[in-house]
């Protein structure tokens, strides 16, 4: 049978949290400066929640010949449950003048519903990240209905499509599946405006449809707001940035730090995206995951960073 939706009010994290998505290896452009990271929600978010001090499993994909990317993960005790796959993820992120144009040369082999349920028993909360469409087996969003951990649920790559290797915004058909799925959702204001026309509705009813409790919606350097069901649209103000160093990876970092924030600290959801917009400012600045994410020159990774 599968388990009843639980309540984001009654919900806790005590156990351990579950982060599902590519572990990704990343050449990040910003203007004239070229960054090789360890990326994906794994990275980033996985990260921010054991700074946190929580129990962390990465839900994730790589080809061996690249397994030592994991490194960065198991070293800040993220434990890993892997699956075979004959490539990595990668992905080229152009900035400039604040824009982002990706690409994706290579993909892995899709996240299975037997990876996260040999660990479904140290969870209470599921983070899926997918970082495009196939980046999780679409049935894993069906199968999670039998887990009692609560799901969150950032949307971005279920808003893309990959297009002889080019990065295009789309609704992908595994959408539906993924917001049923979960209680909490992110996304950033153009990926909710693409979702609400192929929807056709608004946020409320988007909401009321697939019975989500808190829309977390950011917008960058203006801020954000977080649809609640119960206590309305409630606005945040953005956190001042420094210097941009590298913005790749923030929205993960916020995400994770609201949901510790709500689930974890118990804290309202305004005040909860206070404490996330904080911690992406860092990031974007380079004061929080900007350098642990950075893949070595070293003998050992040559074959990685000459690929």
């Amino acid at each position: 049978m599968p388990s009843a939706r639980l309540s984001v009010n009654a919900a806790a994290i005590n156990r351990g949290i579950a982060v599902v998505g590519s572990t990704t290896i990343d050449r990040n452009i910003i203007g004239r400066t070229v960054h090789l990271k360890i990326g994906g929600v794994t990275a980033y978010a996985g990260l921010t929640y054991r700074r946190h001090g929580l129990n962390t499993w990465a839900v994730t994909n790589v080809a061996q010949a690249d397994a030592l990317i994991l490194d960065v993960l198991t070293q800040n005790g993220i434990r890993i449950a892997g699956g075979p796959s004959a490539f990595t993820t990668r992905f080229i992120n152009r900035v400039e003048s604040g824009h982002r144009r990706q690409e994706a040369p290579s993909l892995a082999a899709p996240v299975v519903y037997a990876q996260l349920a040999a660990h479904a028993a140290e969870v209470d909360c599921v983070h899926l990240g997918p970082l495009h469409p196939d980046d999780i087996d679409p049935r894993l969003f069906e199968q999670l209905s039998y887990l009692p951990a609560l799901k969150v649920l950032d949307v971005q790559g279920l808003v893309r499509k990959i297009d002889a290797g080019r990065v295009e915004p789309a609704v992908s058909e595994h959408l539906a599946a993924a917001l049923e799925a979960a209680e909490i959702v992110k996304s950033d204001k153009d990926e909710l405006f693409l979702i609400l026309n192929a929807f056709g509705t608004s946020v409320e009813g988007l909401m009321g449809r697939f019975k989500i409790s808190e829309w977390v919606m950011t917008s960058g350097s203006c801020g954000g707001c977080i649809h609640t069901t119960g206590l309305g649209r409630q606005p945040y103000a953005p956190a001042p940035i420094s210097a941009v160093m590298d913005p790749t990876g923030a929205g993960d970092v916020f995400f994770a730090a609201y949901i510790v924030a709500r689930l974890w600290n118990r804290k309202e959801p305004a005040e909860a995206a206070r404490h996330a917009a904080n911690l992406a400012a860092d990031h974007i600045a380079g004061r929080y995951l900007g350098n642990l994410c950075i893949i070595p020159r070293s003998k050992n990774f040559m074959s990685i960073l000459g690929t």
